[in-house]
């Protein structure tokens, strides 16, 4: 299954400066209703239960924004990162999906003391959840390497660390039945929030739905957790949305948006409207009632790119992930918050074995589409940034993260950078390069048996060139089409033209990151790395400047989506 799934994309100015966005009060327009932004003191709207999401409910006072935890106090011997793990008892959101996956099974292999995993997965009832569990966790080739370690008693001592809970993050008390929730409430001891939607174009209902009003209802739940010692929350670098340059770890608090940022960085006095979570869900709702059905999707696809654009950001996705952040730091108090923001995730570096993946990573279908030489330009900067992380140095950075703040207990916020680019800066080009130097060497092969020959990428900086090459390149026919029969040959151009509107789509999603202008810095992450003892950066390695990227991308991943995404096909 792809990570992205594509409905009818229309073109929109992505470049739209920033100036032309806004007017000089508080009044704006949208294509879909007019309204007035309220003032902070009636900005407020509760989302559920009791509790109102608004301005005043963060205190930047014990937020940190970048490296400055030099006077932490943690064990001699490194942070203590397996025996912090030692009796713990871990509730995890997201449980089958990729990342939670690898960091379920780093868990369990690095740090056999864990108590309890409790594992929220959407099921029907308590035997379709055991049916997940076994079908997409335990007999997941990634969990091999545990299966060798323990042999006939895998199952069992597996089954007595994993515990599947039927559920739903949207849901008040994530879904849960009541009686389990108290009881679990009262056991667990950290919360790992994997829950997302990732789909960069999704419906603005359906976004907030998963990456806003989800984590306010796990904030809720939080709360009734007694001996919760910390949240981690996983969010995206990108998140930072249309921000330039260096990139710091800094948080996103409620009324905030990098709109608002570059307007008073120009002119402080200008006003510009406040980000309220709880404003963009009511204004949703109350859409819902008074749009007609036959056009309530596409319209809610439009709405959330433009309101992301408006407030500074690429798309909904990264958009709503910058409102999740937010929602989560307005509701906190004392709980102490971890955020990790990876940028790209790509396939395992070292562990628990090179090259696995599961579904279509953010730049995989660039990579086949190219091999297969159905991508033959791409509509991007070859000297942008393509920032990539491996999902087990991920993995690796979240314990030992887990570990220190979970040691120290402080009610903060803390967020990490989990991106290579200002370390070990990979280019678009570069990429491109590999891809060229692999498919050279082990090229596809196509339905008739011939070896798919590549070339070397061409780049354009705007869509409709990019548009007028593809089409050229695709609908050019070769020799044998001429042979085809008339009824053949037109099912034939409509396949490619078909291919040729989905690569339009497709790189119009990704337009904004091939063109994107910032990289990120990651001091947060460098500082953890000195906190850890030799033998815990052995076991737990976030060196990401020691990566050979092209000795990673030619040995170890397209290799892995070639296994474990395409199944050896063609």
């Amino acid at each position: 299954m792809t990570m992205l799934h594509f409905q009818n994309i229309f073109t929109l100015n992505t470049r739209v400066p920033t100036t032309k966005l806004f007017s000089g009060n508080s009044h704006f327009s949208s294509k879909f209703i007019s309204y007035k932004i309220r003032s902070k003191k009636s900005s407020h709207l509760t989302l559920g239960i009791d509790h109102v999401i608004g301005p005043s409910s963060f205190s930047s006072s014990s937020i940190k924004a970048l490296g400055d935890h030099q006077g932490d106090v943690l064990p001699n011997n490194g942070i203590g990162i397996v025996e912090f793990f030692e009796a713990k008892n871990l509730f995890v959101t997201g449980a089958t999906g990729f990342f939670a996956k690898v960091l379920i099974e780093k868990m369990l292999r690095t740090t056999p003391k864990i108590n309890k995993i409790y594992l929220l997965i959407r099921a029907k009832d308590k035997e379709a959840a055991f049916d997940r569990l076994t079908s997409e966790i335990m007999e997941s080739k990634l969990f091999k390497c545990l299966k060798e370690m323990h042999g006939e008693s895998y199952e069992s001592i597996i089954r007595s660390k994993l515990v599947p809970i039927v559920g739903n993050i949207h849901e008040p008390n994530l879904g849960m039945d009541r009686i389990i929730a108290h009881q679990i409430a009262h056991e667990i001891d950290l919360i790992v929030d994997c829950a997302a939607n990732t789909t960069f174009d999704l419906r603005y209902d359906l976004a907030l739905e998963a990456n806003v009003n989800g984590p306010y209802q796990l904030m809720l739940f939080a709360k009734k957790c007694k001996n919760l010692k910390l949240l981690i929350h996983f969010s995206t670098a990108y998140a930072s949305g249309q921000r330039e340059g260096l990139i710091y770890e800094k948080p996103f608090t409620m009324g905030g948006s990098i709109t608002k940022e570059k307007v008073t960085s120009h002119s402080p006095s200008t006003k510009f409207p406040s980000l309220i979570a709880a404003n963009e869900l009511d204004f949703v709702s109350k859409l819902k009632n008074a749009i007609e059905n036959n056009c309530f999707k596409q319209i809610m696809k439009d709405l959330g790119d433009e309101r992301a654009k408006l407030y500074g950001w690429h798309d909904t996705y990264s958009f709503t992930k910058a409102m999740g952040e937010m929602v989560i730091d307005s509701m906190r108090e004392g709980i102490p918050i971890v955020i990790i923001r990876p940028s790209t995730i790509t396939s395992t570096y070292e562990q628990p074995f090179s090259g696995w993946v599961q579904g279509f990573r953010v730049i995989d279908p660039a990579i086949v589409f190219y091999g297969k030489g159905d991508f033959p330009g791409v509509l991007g900067d070859p000297n942008c940034l393509v920032d990539v992380v491996p999902v087990d140095v991920v993995v690796n950075a979240t314990m030992a993260a887990i570990a220190k703040h979970g040691h120290l207990q402080i009610p903060e916020l803390n967020v990490y950078h989990v991106a290579s680019s200002s370390v070990n800066p990979l280019s678009s080009s570069q990429l491109m390069n590999y891809c060229y130097e692999f498919f050279h060497s082990f090229p596809f092969v196509n339905s008739k048996g011939d070896q798919v020959k590549v070339k070397n990428m061409k780049y354009f900086d705007n869509m409709s060139d990019f548009s007028n090459y593809i089409s050229k390149k695709l609908l050019k026919q070769p020799d044998d089409v001429q042979e085809l029969n008339e009824v053949e040959h037109s099912k034939m151009q409509i396949r490619f033209k078909r291919k040729v509107e989905y690569l339009k789509n497709f790189s119009k999603v990704y337009e904004p990151y091939a063109f994107y202008k910032g990289w990120f810095h990651n001091g947060n992450m460098r500082k953890l790395m000195e906190d850890m003892s030799e033998e815990e950066r052995k076991n737990f390695d976030i060196d990401l400047s020691k990566i050979n990227w092209r000795n990673y991308f030619l040995g170890i991943h397209i290799l892995g989506v070639k296994e474990h995404v395409l199944k050896g096909r063609s």
